[in-house]
């Protein structure tokens, strides 16, 4: 028989605990991480004829075999940390029981190592995407002192600075506007932000209670390569929304008030907000009305910090994930991977004579999670090409999801997704046919 028994608040605390671990009860857990991540490298290698789709989605983004043939052993016997079968699968598991505490703090563990972050910042995995924070951070951050400046009315109201990249700066933003009033920093004329103003430009507002920002937007290909960290005002929380590129690259976790991204880009499956927050940030004045699915504070004062049933299976998935990627050699492997898939393509798309073009020519801006061009104009008669170049993709060649909207011209923009799993021999498939497309055509 096997049992899964309710656990006491002190159990919780002894295993909320364990996501601070000593280094030798780490390199146990890596070593067994290691040892399973070869066996499935082993068996994924065998599974000769599962054709892989070439997934260029951004989002839900491909998995990696391994990860895949892990969770597939996995999914029906779940084993604890002891290594024994529970006779049920991690999607039955109760939310109230110890191996579920013991999962949730090895996915913390593991991230936490993953992204070195600091003893002076939680780390959630909320329900919901990063959409939900869109609105979960007004709601907490306004909550507290300060933030006001005055109408020419002689009123009072709550301001918070938004940078503006994108499109999802923008969706970002429309949401904060329902909290406060939003002070743009930055602007752009025709609303396609194919670059951003020098950071030394931005326009402030000096009582905001924060300033937002997006790392990398999907939509145009744009992403910060070199965020001008020093023109934020010392006491003002920096606050990032990094879905598209989280994992990509170290990233000083400290410089941030709150570090967000959806784990369906480059950590797990659909349904989870990786949350990072200042542990200063979070308090129980938040602002009125505000649901408990979007209070911090509900959730990191409850056992385990878990206050709802969360989305196991992604936390699950997304822990064997960070373990996949940290046995690859962590961040800075994955650096130089996203340097060399996308310079790939860059590289072609600059060398082609104006036959491809990006919409993103700045090299300080050009994202290394989504190439995103055209051909030629995308206009007149390349209107047609652009036309042919995305329904051979899609119908012909069954690739999925390459064709974005539209980018302040008549046809769909061409965009090529690579989160961190993606491969390198994906990105040549699509150099490749980049290469006999223009020889036929150009």
């Amino acid at each position: 028989m096997f049992s899964l028994r309710a656990v006491s608040p002190n159990l919780v605390r002894s295993v909320k605990s364990s996501c601070v671990v000593s280094a030798a009860t780490r390199i146990s857990r890596r070593n067994k991480a290691l040892a399973a991540i070869a066996a499935d490298c082993e068996e994924a290698n065998e599974i000769t004829h599962v054709a892989r789709a070439v997934n260029l989605s951004a989002g839900c983004a491909p998995l990696p075999l391994e990860v895949l043939e892990r969770a597939k052993r996995e999914f029906v016997q779940y084993r604890g940390r002891d290594g024994q079968p529970r006779g049920l699968s991690v999607s039955e598991m109760g939310y109230r029981t110890n191996d579920f505490y013991e999962l949730m703090a090895d996915a913390e563990s593991s991230f936490r190592e993953l992204m070195s972050i600091p003893d002076t910042h939680e780390l959630h995995f909320f329900n919901g995407g990063a959409t939900l924070q869109f609105a979960a951070i007004p709601m907490n951050l306004l909550g507290q002192a300060g933030g006001y400046a005055s109408k020419h009315s002689g009123g009072a109201y709550k301001v918070a600075n938004y940078v503006r990249s994108g499109h999802w700066s923008e969706k970002a933003r429309d949401e904060a506007r329902m909290f406060c009033h939003v002070h743009e920093t930055n602007s752009c004329p025709d609303d396609l932000y194919f670059s951003v103003a020098d950071g030394e430009d931005w326009n402030i507002h000096p009582e905001g209670r924060y300033i937002h920002y997006t790392a990398a937007d999907t939509r145009q290909g744009l992403e910060f390569q070199d965020f001008p960290y020093h023109v934020i005002p010392e006491d003002m929380p920096l606050v990032c929304d990094a879905s598209a590129n989280l994992g990509s690259k170290p990233v000083d976790v400290s410089k941030y008030g709150v570090l967000y991204a959806a784990a369906h880009k480059n950590f797990s499956t659909s349904g989870v907000c990786y949350t990072i927050i200042r542990k200063d940030l979070i308090s129980e004045n938040v602002l009125p009305g505000t649901p408990t699915m979007c209070n911090w504070n509900r959730f990191q004062t409850a056992p385990g910090k878990v206050w709802t049933v969360p989305v196991v299976t992604s936390v699950w998935i997304g822990k064997m994930m960070t373990e996949w990627m940290l046995a690859k050699g962590g961040l800075p492997y994955f650096e130089d991977l996203a340097i060399k898939r996308s310079g790939m393509l860059y590289d072609y798309i600059d060398d082609s004579n104006g036959f491809y073009n990006c919409f993103v020519s700045d090299s300080r801006f050009r994202s290394r999670m989504q190439v995103v061009f055209t051909i030629g104009d995308g206009r007149g008669k390349n209107t047609e090409l652009v036309k042919e170049f995305l329904d051979v993709a899609e119908r012909d060649l069954g690739w999925l999801d390459i064709r974005s909207h539209p980018l302040g011209i008549p046809t769909d923009a061409i965009r090529v997704t690579m989160y961190n799993p993606q491969t390198m021999e994906t990105v040549m498939q699509v150099r490749e046919y980049m290469h006999n497309f223009m020889a036929k055509h150009a």
